[in-house]
């Protein structure tokens, strides 16, 4: 929910559609070790979609076995400004049950990335709000610059967060803050995410967050693949196998979205 890098080698699977090349490309650096994913839709903010979500499924699955590490970022001015507005106006012409479904089909295609053997690693180069940032937060390492613009804006939409973000979020900066931002819909600035633990690093400009994605990337490319192929994996466990596991999450995510689609307030905010 929410309102190119130069010297780059591109390498895209010829069984992809030149529309899946569109809305999501992959380029690879470093002899196929460092991968860049890219949303792709700058014109309207990388604003996430059903066809987004089916071409980032499919360049994920199409990562080469080279690949010992992924950058995550966003085409333009902004990561991400998150669900498509008109996939989620859509919802409210749905029934609760087919949308519950819906939702958990449109995370599912994002949330691929947390199958990915290598660590994810998002730039965020300019906003994300809402299922943008909660794509961020299901990465393994978060950059971004200063003055970024922060968002979870679900509550002024009248709508239950989604895409993980009562999963993630706790766990990366705690349960007060996850509680004050989800519940507020406040935004806050990159330093203040760094401050908060959101982050692990804040650059200065902008056109600095990429670069510096890249530089920590190739630190991890450089080590011996196994050892951190098994520590990310001990990582994401620790994170997804307790009794309340992202997939328990997630359900419970779609189904409450799915109540908020139906109400009086979600229309009133379209």
């Amino acid at each position: 929910v929410g309102f190119g890098q130069r010297g780059l080698v591109p390498r895209l699977s010829a069984s992809l559609s030149s529309l899946t090349k569109e809305t999501v490309t992959l380029d690879m650096e470093d002899d196929g070790k460092v991968g860049i994913l890219t949303l792709n839709r700058p014109g309207v903010l990388n604003a996430m979609t059903v066809e987004m979500g089916e071409a980032f499924e499919s360049q994920i699955s199409n990562l080469p076995d080279s690949t010992r590490c992924l950058v995550l970022t966003g085409a333009g001015r902004a990561f991400s400004a998150g669900g498509d507005l008109e996939f989620l106006y859509a919802r409210a012409n749905d029934t609760p049950h087919n949308n519950t479904q819906e939702m958990l089909r449109f995370y599912a295609r994002f949330l691929c990335l947390r199958n990915v053997k290598v660590p994810v690693i998002s730039a965020i180069n300019g906003a994300a709000v809402g299922a943008g940032l909660c794509l961020a937060m299901a990465t393994d390492i978060r950059i971004t610059y200063s003055e970024c613009n922060l968002q979870f804006p679900f509550a002024s939409l009248g709508l239950h967060p989604g895409m993980g973000a009562t999963f993630f979020l706790p766990r990366v900066a705690g349960y007060e803050t996850a509680t004050r931002l989800l519940l507020t819909g406040e935004s806050i600035t990159g330093a203040k995410a760094k401050e908060l633990g959101m982050v692990s690093e804040c650059t200065e400009r902008q056109d600095q967050v990429v670069s510096k994605a890249l530089e920590v990337a190739r630190m991890i490319a450089r080590n011996p693949a196994t050892g951190i192929e098994t520590c990310l994996k001990t990582l994401r466990c620790q994170q997804d196998s307790d009794v309340n596991g992202l997939q328990a999450a997630l359900m419970r995510e779609a189904d409450a979205q799915a109540s908020c689609y139906a109400t009086e307030v979600w229309h009133f905010c379209q």
